[in-house]
């Protein structure tokens, strides 16, 4: 696969929507803006489905899904978040934080979070058969169970354990977690659900955006596949009152 051709719609219509967040700063809620988000995926996978573009083009998705939860938050809070950070870790010289407040990197951190995207269409490179969801869930959620321990170990203070999942719940810098994932069937759905679940364990809130084919013949044109106790609106609530809590003024 090369990296150009094509309309690059996906792209520009993903470029467009963070722009129009950015600029209005009226939008607080993933919900205000999951149409369109959707809408543009569409179009994004579309064009990867015809081989034309390469591996690293597909993952920018995940830094649009990333920019649009910042923005979202810095809208809501009236702080401004740092993106994509370098933060100082108990295992590693540095650790690389998505979404991270106060964006300050000489301030210890109060809030942080990871965003990822998983799952692909059918496309040249994977013979024309979808990739499921489920496929890199293994790595990717030890990836941020290991982070959330490790932020916190960092830079908590001291203290004595009662149970492990107090000292996640209590125990600052808060970690979340954030996906979006594009599931082949409903098997697939299901076991990402059941997974991104179990995954509340090791973070202060997990947010799951989910999306399926409309039908064989369109696969990639999408609907929502609903899992209410995955809110993101809920995560970005709940993240959004630890960011105010922390005490720094709006901008």
């Amino acid at each position: 696969m090369t990296g150009s051709g094509g309309d690059d719609r996906g792209r520009i219509a993903l470029e467009q929507l963070v722009s129009n967040v950015r600029k209005s700063r009226e939008a607080q809620r993933w919900d205000q803006l999951q149409a369109e988000f959707l809408s543009a995926v569409s179009d994004f996978d579309t064009e990867y489905a015809t081989g034309s573009r390469a591996t690293g083009w597909y993952q920018s998705k995940a830094g649009y899904f990333n920019d649009l939860l910042v923005l979202l938050l810095q809208n809501s809070t009236g702080r401004v978040l740092g993106r994509s950070v370098k933060r100082k870790s108990a295992l590693f010289d540095e650790i690389d934080i998505d979404l991270c407040y106060p964006a300050d990197q000489a301030k210890d951190p109060s809030v942080g979070a990871e965003a990822k995207i998983l799952g692909t269409p059918p496309h040249p490179g994977n013979n024309n058969t979808a990739r499921r969801a489920q496929a890199d869930i293994h790595k990717r959620v030890r990836e941020v169970a290991l982070t959330a321990v490790d932020f916190k170990a960092r830079y908590a203070r001291p203290q004595p354990i009662s149970s492990f999942q107090s000292w996640i719940q209590e125990t600052r810098p808060k970690y979340y977690s954030f996906w979006a994932f594009r599931v082949a069937d409903d098997s697939d759905f299901q076991k990402v659900r059941q997974i991104m679940n179990a995954l509340k364990t090791y973070c202060n809130g997990v947010g799951a955006f989910f999306y399926r084919e409309r039908s064989v013949d369109e696969p990639t044109s999408y609907v929502a596949a609903p899992a209410p106790e995955l809110s993101i609106d809920s995560v970005l609530n709940e993240m959004a009152f630890a960011i105010v809590q922390d005490g720094g003024p709006a901008e």
